[in-house]
């Protein structure tokens, strides 16, 4: 996957997030203030690793819902 295929895909994953969050406004209060999100995916899986920070991290699994119109 080229660089510009998975900012796009990116993109559309953030897109599709903030469209669960409006319909579905309960789910911020599950990521604190301030963390880094992490979407994951069947095709995007990353291992945590051990980093030292002071930004909580919350991962995000991505399970797209489509609604026929």
């Amino acid at each position: 996957m080229t660089n510009k295929e998975q900012v796009q895909r990116d993109i559309a994953i953030a897109f599709d997030f903030v469209e669960q969050i409006i319909d579905h406004p309960d789910v911020l209060d599950k990521i604190p203030d301030g963390a880094e999100i992490t979407f994951l995916d069947d095709e995007n899986v990353k291992p945590e690793k051990v980093i030292t920070r002071d930004t909580a991290r919350k991962y995000v699994k991505v399970k797209r819902h489509f609604e026929v119109l």
